[in-house]
């Protein structure tokens, strides 16, 4: 039975990332934010994102119903990978998480999550499970907000594949946005987060918010106005340390996500 609800779990514990996921925002580096997030990433067929919705949307029914003590945050990226970044406070935090799905298995019934990981499995090309960091000394916060983050659900998400052995050079740089930001009075935060176990490291990606992906844009004009050439010799640097560089954009999806109640 445990071996099988091994293999089921992954139909529970749906799904990154960024804050990209608290409930306000994937982090702004407030005292005792969580730091490090456990990742599901779902490759989904496109002709079954409705079914797979479905199955999610069923699946935090089970985990309200039975109070699950774990939050995660569901993001779909724009090229159908689903994402789910689950806070916690360090890598044995994971085995009681799965001790506390193993409990709700048990009240669920086998027939059921057998036939939910079916399901689950109809809908996905393959999945995996990593880990990252959230970083609050290399990411910027906004004095002036544009918008609460409510109102904030598409997320902007550059992945930057760092060249081995530069991470230190990298992370000053990333220091160096953050003064040009600052120096600017950027109007929209981001965070930035460090591939761990799991991931293809060096790893580091940037979350960014807005209203809509034309919101970003725009915004992206008003601020390349202010920064100026310095952007451009701050890019062009960063650049030369990535041996792969990535854009992802998506959208925060707080009605497949799911918070417990409170005790």
């Amino acid at each position: 039975m445990r071996k099988l609800f091994m293999n089921l779990l992954l139909v529970i514990l749906f799904c990154f990332v960024a804050n990209l996921c608290a409930s306000s925002s994937l982090a702004q580096g407030e005292e005792g934010k969580p730091r490090l997030y456990f990742v599901q990433e779902f490759a989904v067929k496109p002709y079954k994102v409705a079914d797979f919705e479905t199955n999610m949307k069923e699946t935090a029914s089970i985990y309200s119903e039975h109070n699950l003590p774990y939050s995660y945050y569901v993001i779909n990226m724009n090229d159908y990978h689903y994402a789910a970044l689950f806070p916690i406070k360090n890598y044995g935090d994971v085995d009681d998480m799965y001790m506390a799905v193993f409990e709700i298995f048990d009240k669920v019934g086998k027939e059921k999550i057998q036939e939910m990981h079916k399901r689950h499995g109809d809908t996905i090309e393959h999945q995996k499970s990593y880990f990252i960091r959230f970083s609050p000394e290399l990411s910027y916060t906004s004095e002036n907000p544009r918008f609460e983050p409510e109102e904030a659900n598409f997320v902007y998400i550059p992945h930057l594949y760092v060249k081995p052995g530069k991470e230190s050079e990298f992370e000053e740089i990333c220091k160096e946005w953050v003064a040009l930001d600052t120096s600017v009075n950027r109007a929209d935060s981001y965070e930035l987060f460090v591939g761990d176990i799991g991931t293809e490291m060096p790893f580091y990606f940037w979350v960014a918010r807005a209203k809509s992906a034309a919101d970003f844009y725009k915004q992206q004009e008003v601020y390349g106005s202010k920064g100026g050439e310095k952007i451009m010799d701050l890019w062009n640097r960063t650049m030369a340390l990535c041996r792969k560089y990535d854009e992802k954009s998506g959208m925060y999806r707080p009605d497949l996500s799911y918070t417990p109640k409170e005790k």
